[in-house]
Order: C-alpha cells, then sequence, then structure tokens
C-alpha cells in the first residue's frame, strides 16, 4: 500500500458526467442489428469480452476463439461518430496469441491502459499476458511478468487477493493442473502462490465458474470455483480468506458446511446481491439438467439455496445445457434478472439463450421470446452485456460458438422510462479501475420503497469473457440516488449525497487532484495554485459540506458541468471552485482497512 496515500486526511472525488433524457415507451424489447453492425461477421468464438481499450469512452469487443481466424479484436466508433460500428483492429494483437478461450482485462501495470490476460486450452502452450501500448498495439509480457501458465485456462480475473493494492490473477483450471493466484509485487512480476495458500483441487476439477467477493463482509475477498462433473468425488470449493482473521494470505475449503455444495453440474458461477441486504448471495447455472440456484448469503458465510425457501425450483425449466451466464439489470427496474446460455442448443430458439425478469420476491419470469433474443443458430457457451452505445441500458453480444453469424442486441429499455447510472471508478496508480471496489445506491430513502443496491466492480463475472466492467445500476422510478457510497479495494470509504440518474459518473479516487494515481502533498499544491489558499466547498454557505453544495455549484454554472469540462477562469466564486474539487456531493470517511463493509 503506498504509504502517501495514509497521510491524507481529507478526501475527494471528481466527475465526469453525461446527462441522458429518457422517454416513456413500454416493455423492453432488444432488437438484432448483428448484419447492420457485424456486417456479416462469423466466427466459431466460443465467447467474447468487453473492455475500453483505448480510453476513447466506448466499450470494444474482443472474440475469443481456438484460432487466429476466429480470435478478433473489434473498436467501437460511437464515441466521436454518434453511430454505433466496429473497426476489425486485431492486427494490433502479436502473432504469439495462437490462442484464446478466456480473457480478463484490467490496468495491471498502472499506465491507465486496460492490459489483458488471455487463457489457453492447448496442452504446453502458456497463457498470454498482452500489455496494452496507449490503446494502438500489445506486446507479449508473458514471460517478462512470470505470467506464462501453461495450464488450460478455463477462467480468469484480476483482482487484489492480498490487500496489498496490486492487481493479483486468479486461474480456474480444467485440470489436470491445480487452480492458481499468481501475486504481483512492487516490481510488476508474479509469482504462483495457490498451492500455498490453501487452494486445491483435485485432478479433472474442470472450474467452469470462479467467483470472487467478500462474501463474509470482513475485508477480504473469497473465491468461488464451480465444477461441471456428474461424480461428487470432483467436488465445487468455497474458499475463505483468512487474511484478515490472520494477517496472512490463506484459505478454507468451507463448501461442505456452508450450504453451497449441492450442485455437481454447474458453470457459471457469480457473487451479487440479489435481496438488498448488503450481502452477496452465490448465483450458479445449472449443466446437463441441474437446475440453475441463487444461493441466498444468510451472513456468516452460511448460504441457502433459494429453492428450499420457495418449496419448489428457482426457474420454471432449465434448458438443455446451460454454461454461461450472468445477473443483470437488463430492463433498468432495480432488480437483478437472470441471462443464460446454453451452447448445445445451436438450432433451437426456443432453448440456445435464456433471459428471466426479475419480479422481485425471488420470483423469476421467462421473457426470452418476448423481448426478442430468442434466435436460432445461436449456440454459445457464453455472452457479454454493455451499454455500446451509451444510452444508459444493457446490450447483448452473443458469439455462436459454431460457424454462424455472430450476433448483437440493442435494448430499447433507455425509453421504458426506468433510470439508472452508469459509474466509472477512477483508482490510483496501483489499481486503476478499482478492481473490487462494491458500490452502495440508496434509493426513495425515507419511504416505504427505500432499498440500497449494492453492486461490484468485478472483471471476472462469467464463464469465460468479461463483461461490462463501469458498475452499472438501475433505479426503476427513482428520480434521485439518496446516498451513493464507494467503498474502494483498500477500504475507503467515500459517499457522495443526492446524485442525479440518468448519466454517465466519473468518480476519482478521494484527495487524487492531479490525478496521477497518488495521494501526497503535490495534490495540496495543485489545489492551491488553480484555486486559491482560501477555497472552500461549502457553497451555500450554511457551515455544511453536502449534496446541497452540488446543486448550488450546478445552478450557478450548468447542471452538465463539472471539473473536466470547466476551467479555474470559467468560475468565479472561489467556494464553487473548492467545490468543484472537494466533489461537494461527498462526505469521506478515511478507514486504513477493508474491514467495515
Amino acid at each position: 500500500m503506498r504509504r502517501d496515500r495514509l497521510q491524507r486526511p481529507f478526501l475527494l472525488a471528481t466527475f465526469v458526467s453525461a446527462t441522458l433524457a429518457a422517454s416513456v415507451s413500454a416493455e423492453t424489447h432488444f432488437t438484432d442489428a448483428s448484419t447492420a453492425i457485424f456486417k456479416g461477421l462469423s466466427l466459431t468464438a466460443r465467447s467474447a469480452s468487453l473492455a475500453d481499450i483505448d480510453n476513447d469512452g466506448d466499450l470494444d469487443v474482443f472474440f475469443q476463439g481456438s484460432g487466429t481466424a476466429d480470435r478478433r479484436l473489434m473498436q467501437n466508433n460511437f464515441v466521436g461518430s454518434g453511430v454505433l460500428s466496429f473497426t476489425n483492429i486485431s492486427s494490433t494483437l502479436p502473432n504469439t496469441l495462437s490462442n484464446s478461450w478466456s480473457a480478463a482485462w484490467a490496468d495491471y501495470d498502472g499506465d491507465g491502459f486496460v492490459d489483458v490476460f488471455v487463457g489457453q486450452t492447448n496442452a504446453g502452450v502458456t497463457g498470454t499476458a498482452l500489455k496494452n501500448n496507449g490503446g494502438t498495439s500489445f506486446t507479449n509480457v508473458s514471460s517478462a511478468v512470470g505470467l506464462a501458465d501453461p495450464g488450460f485456462h478455463q477462467n480468469v480475473g484480476w483482482i487484489d487477493i492480498n490487500n496489498d493494492n496490486r492487481l493479483d490473477l486468479v486461474i480456474g483450471m480444467e485440470g489436470p493442473e491445480k487452480h492458481e493466484i499468481y501475486l504481483q509485487d512492487s516490481t510488476g512480476h508474479f509469482t504462483p502462490v495457490g498451492a500455498a495458500a490453501g487452494i486445491q483441487a483435485n485432478w479433472g476439477t474442470k472450474a467452469y465458474g470462479t467467483a470472487v467477493g467478500d462474501t463474509d463482509n470482513d475485508g477480504d475477498l473469497d473465491i468461488y470455483i464451480s465444477t461441471c462433473n456428474s461424480s461428487f468425488d470432483i467436488r465445487n470449493n468455497f474458499y475463505e480468506n483468512q487474511l484478515s482473521q490472520t494477517g496472512v494470505l490463506s484459505f478454507v475449503d468451507i463448501a461442505d458446511t456452508n450450504g453451497t455444495q449441492n450442485m455437481p453440474n454447474s458453470y457459471h458461477a457469480e457473487f451479487t446481491d440479489f435481496d438488498d441486504d448488503g450481502m452477496l448471495d452465490l448465483f450458479m447455472v445449472g449443466a446437463d439438467q441441474e437446475p440453475t440456484r441463487i444461493f441466498r448469503n444468510l451472513g456468516g458465510n452460511k448460504f441457502q439455496d433459494v429453492a428450499e425457501l420457495l418449496g419448489h425450483s428457482l426457474l420454471s425449466d432449465t434448458g438443455g445445457d446451460l454454461n454461461g451466464g450472468r445477473a443483470i439489470d437488463y430492463d433498468n427496474d432495480g432488480d437483478l434478472d437472470l441471462f443464460m446460455h446454453d451452447d448445445l442448443q445451436v438450432n433451437n430458439s426456443d432453448q440456445a439463450r435464456k433471459l428471466y425478469r426479475n419480479d422481485g420476491n425471488w420470483n423469476f419470469v421467462d421473457v426470452t421470446q418476448s423481448v426478442g433474443i430468442a434466435y436460432q443458430n445461436s449456440g454459445a457457451y457464453d455472452s457479454v452485456w454493455g451499454d455500446l452505445d451509451r444510452d444508459g441500458d444493457l446490450d447483448l453480444i452473443a458469439p455462436t460458438g459454431s460457424g454462424y453469424l455472430e450476433r448483437i442486441f440493442l435494448s430499447d429499455t433507455s425509453t421504458n422510462g426506468n433510470n439508472w447510472l452508469y459509474l466509472r471508478l477512477d483508482g490510483t496508480v496501483d489499481n486503476t479501475t478499482a478492481i473490487g471496489a462494491s458500490v452502495f445506491a440508496t434509493i426513495n430513502e425515507g419511504t416505504p420503497e427505500e432499498r440500497t443496491l449494492r453492486r461490484e466492480a468485478n472483471t471476472n463475472p462469467g464463464t469465460f469473457n468479461q463483461s461490462d466492467l463501469p458498475v452499472h445500476f438501475g433505479l426503476g422510478d427513482a428520480s434521485i440516488i439518496d446516498t451513493l457510497r464507494i467503498l474502494w479495494p483498500d477500504g475507503t470509504s467515500q459517499t457522495l449525497h443526492d446524485v442525479s440518474v440518468n448519466q454517465y459518473l466519473t468518480v476519482g479516487f478521494p484527495g487524487d487532484f492531479d490525478h496521477n494515481g497518488m495521494v501526497n502533498a503535490a495534490d495540496l499544491v495543485k489545489w492551491r495554485a488553480d484555486f486559491g489558499v482560501n477555497a472552500g466547498s461549502d457553497a451555500n454557505g450554511d457551515g455544511v459540506t453536502d449534496g446541497q453544495d452540488l446543486l448550488a455549484w450546478q445552478r450557478s454554472f450548468g447542471a452538465g458541468t463539472t471539473f473536466h469540462t470547466s476551467t479555474a477562469n470559467a468560475v468565479p466564486e472561489p467556494h464553487s471552485l473548492g467545490l468543484a474539487l472537494l466533489s461537494v456531493a461527498a462526505i469521506f470517511t478515511r478507514v486504513r482497512t477493508r474491514s467495515q463493509r
């Protein structure tokens, strides 16, 4: 952890927003825009991942396939043109990338551009770590940084597993290799520590889903690994992190005792909060006719199958052989819906993919046909969700895996009247995208409809893919977010009040005035040089810095005005200038560990 970050007594956030208006329509529907946008693109890619590789503000797409012909990196041209289109920039990838099965994107080296680790399937061929060279090319640095792992990488994800603020890599293996964790040191080199830390697995464990999250809210990240094997000799693993209790990175497998073991055939695994109680539940997709399940977090890392609470199966049907999945709020009503993909149902429009709408109280309704995503020739292992056209709703990219047309479905949710927020976290130099942060949005405060939504900044939800990293909130009819609390990966707690809806919002790590990823004396020098020694943050003069100051500032200089879109000379009042820097909507509490979840 950087010492200079711990010496700052006050914190700040900075905003970049683009407010979009929503009109009113009926129900959500998706339009198949595959031909118009992908222009006949046909691969045998098994999955895809999303990341903003060039820092232009829109999501680019990486199709993951078994060979060069089936691997495709597509640059999104929406920002700058206002039209959703993609350009093939696969030539920026090195020729040494022979295979791409799984992928995870993150800025592991802190240069401001997301890099990628690409998992592979070929025996004796190592996975590939690609350094992003400013969004224009990639360099294979696998051997140089210690990530030339030769295993079959079913799923990969970037996390800070030992709370040192540096990104590490977790790999779920097919077998016979054991699952692995690579810790990053201060020089940018990675060392495998999985076995030493207690991450063990039987031969052929087939890690088809890996979930990471702080399930017991103790300040360290736990890991769940799902398997797909009909024999109970190969078990699912729930690795409880002992770091907060002992000060040493180690894991204990508690799957046999915490209620999550009863699922021998499972693929996608994901930690997320379905019932707004602030604790992460476990969503698992069933394979080989195994029912899909949600395990509700009861606290203390104890879970209960929701089917037991209901007295019947969670879903009306499970499809044939469901693989990938994602918990997403496709209709922006604030409830997390369920999406699943079936790779074997290529010619069955009813089963190739499934979408269930969450109607509350653990009631999920199959809406696959009615929303328009049930198409033939569309089987694959996994799909990805993200706001490709920046209109505030989630669009769907569904690889076929069988040489058919790659599918892209554009959502019209932005016209249904429900509100939303997209939050981009601008972290420190060690973790610029704040992977591992938790965000809590309280809406309808003080009413019977009050609820607090929890979402995670995470790169590994999915079986082989990575969906949209910016944190997405559907907000229903809530006209404002009363309280937005960010729990940064290092444990810093930051609270914003009266946050406007229907916007893309960027919040910077508290105290980083000069945006270099570090908090130190240079930030105070920058603040005073630009805005005056006596600059304040109490814009409305009531003696309190809170959300009302932000409203006062925006009334004076425009609701769309932010620190990034205005200059010091454009804002004449010192109070407003200080407000811009101190993110008037914030009340910050500095905590030294992650234990205040």
